[in-house]
């Protein structure tokens, strides 16, 4: 539970980075993040000054044993990370490394920004509990936004933190642009009280559990000697890895030729030029299939 002073209402998760860019991380700050991220492909905190660094993951998130280091070696002001469906791999941390994370930023006065739009899209199991959930501390901005769930026209999104630190981010955000439009604060109050966001919210899920495991199927039968994947238990991603010597800037022309508009992994990570974000959150059946069977023409050859 947090009281209302806990919470800052933004104009989306975006504006919810800008604010704590502006308002809490000196320029030229270090972030720790995971390695490939979301953020490399933004310019919130690069263009603030501020320098990423990388962390090594796995499936179940990041490798909590590097946080100590690398706050030593880069003093690190903060750490972000999506530890929910995670983009672009969609993997996500585990109960135990959540708590690992969290014992380990307590000990050492990490701060964390929580990322954690994608939280409530499983499709099976609920996914761990927020790392805010953890949080005794007040250690945890936690970001969510309804744009995953709802629609990203609405531009609602919310920051849940300590309330000194709320209070500063609320009076920067009065600066920026006065408050987050009222019509649609109402809009999503009304989908919150009335139970029309955990009624839609299944919806979405089954319809996205169909298109992911169609996309699976088109895998395995058009993808299964050239290429290798994770299968994802929520979120919108699929993070293939090509096993076949691909250019990645050849592979993105040659694909936007057959109107195929693809997701390198260098947008995340430069290193990860083996890499494809493919999404099955919007395509239908029949665009996916036509998709994968093309990309896999494309990368054999």
């Amino acid at each position: 539970y947090v009281t209302p002073d806990s919470i800052l209402i933004v104009s989306g998760a975006i504006q919810a980075l800008q604010l704590i860019s502006m308002g809490l991380l000196p320029k030229g700050a270090s972030i720790l993040l995971e390695k490939p991220s979301y953020l490399y492909s933004l310019n919130v905190f690069q263009s603030a000054g501020m320098r990423l660094i990388g962390m090594p993951m796995d499936e179940n998130g990041l490798h909590a044993s590097y946080i100590t280091k690398y706050k030593k070696q880069f003093n690190a002001s903060i750490l972000y990370t999506i530890p929910s469906f995670h983009n672009p791999t969609n993997f996500s941390m585990n109960t135990k490394k959540r708590i690992e994370v969290m014992e380990i930023c307590n000990e050492i006065g990490l701060p964390i920004i929580e990322d954690a739009v994608y939280q409530d899209l499983w499709f099976d199991e609920p996914v761990s509990k927020p790392l805010k959930a953890y949080d005794k501390n007040g250690i945890v901005l936690h970001i969510g936004s309804m744009s995953k769930v709802i629609s990203p026209g609405l531009r609602i999104g919310w920051i849940v933190g300590s309330e000194p630190v709320i209070q500063r981010l609320a009076d920067i955000k009065m600066q920026t642009d006065y408050g987050s439009s009222s019509i649609s604060q109402q809009i999503a109050a009304e989908w919150f009280t009335n139970g029309l966001y955990d009624e839609h919210l299944q919806v979405v899920r089954t319809k996205l559990k169909k298109r992911r495991d169609f996309m699976l199927q088109m895998l395995e039968k058009y993808c299964r000697d050239i290429a290798t994947w994770y299968e994802p238990t929520g979120g919108f991603y699929i993070w293939l890895h090509m096993n076949v010597p691909v250019s990645n800037r050849n592979l993105f022309d040659k694909a936007l030729k057959e109107k195929i508009l693809l997701n390198s992994g260098t947008l995340y990570d430069r290193s990860a030029n083996q890499f494809l974000r493919l999404s099955y959150s919007y395509a239908t059946l029949e665009e996916i299939e036509i998709g994968i069977k093309k990309l896999a023409q494309l990368m054999k050859k």
